[in-house]
């Protein structure tokens, strides 16, 4: 079973660089998604958006890193803006102090 770590960076707080205190994640089961949202996920693995496709995004906009563990310990990690997240990944992602 694959699963989904969800990280959100960025923003005008700075989510997640160095010296920010708040930490954004969570964790989904790929299978507990929707097929649409799979089907979706499953894009974006297979051909992530270029830096010049994600260039346009908005000044202080979010960020996801989004890393796919699978069998054997394998894991594959991409970063897409916002936009082209799955409604259902950004509602799992809580805020923490670190």
């Amino acid at each position: 079973m694959d699963m989904l770590t969800i990280e959100r960076l960025g923003g005008l707080a700075g989510i997640g660089q160095p010296g920010s205190r708040i930490r954004s994640q969570g964790e989904q089961p790929l299978n507990a998604l929707s097929a649409d949202d799979r089907a979706s996920v499953e894009a974006l693995f297979r051909k992530p958006p270029s830096r010049r496709q994600a260039a346009p995004m908005m000044r202080d906009g979010f960020r996801y890193r989004i890393t796919r563990s699978g069998e054997a310990g394998r894991q594959q990690t991409i970063e897409v803006p916002e936009a082209a997240v799955p409604p259902a990944l950004r509602a799992c992602v809580t805020d923490s102090l670190t």
